[in-house]
């Protein structure tokens, strides 16, 4: 090289802009992932949601059926064919119950018997909501 020279670096022209392509594909490829992250989290949260609502369901209908029970012993029948139990305390507040009660005599020899036949549906929401949910117990005694 000449004195009169001076060495200059220069980069390739074809170089230009790597780092920024690399760091936008990387911005792309993080944003993907972190809004895959935030729709399982929310999936996981409704599903956890719709389990909880349907044990308290569960145990609401149960009620239901235990409350029919109760009448029946104290009253030596059904309380009545169809009635509304809307539960209004604890973890179960908000859920409708409706019980339904049937009643059948038989003789069995010298002693006449009740037949009750119980079914409770317990409900929560309105129908269509993400929120909604329905359960039904039923059971059968003889007095």
């Amino acid at each position: 090289m000449r004195p009169d020279q001076k060495s200059v670096n220069r980069t390739p022209t074809h170089r230009h802009g790597f780092a920024l392509i690399a760091a936008l594909a990387l911005l792309v490829v993080l944003s993907s992932a972190g809004a895959a992250m935030l729709r399982m989290t929310s999936a996981q949260q409704a599903g956890s949601t719709a389990v909880i609502l349907g044990a308290r369901a569960q145990w609401a209908a149960r009620s239901g059926v235990e409350w029919a029970l109760h009448e029946a012993v104290t009253s030596s029948g059904c309380p009545a064919p169809s009635t509304t139990l809307n539960l209004s305390g604890g973890v179960l507040s908000g859920f409708q119950v409706i019980v339904f009660c049937a009643a059948t005599s038989h003789q069995e020899g010298a002693e006449s018997r009740t037949s009750l036949s119980i079914r409770s549906e317990a409900t929560f929401g309105v129908i269509g909501s993400l929120n909604h949910v329905y359960r039904e117990v039923q059971a059968s005694v003889v007095l």
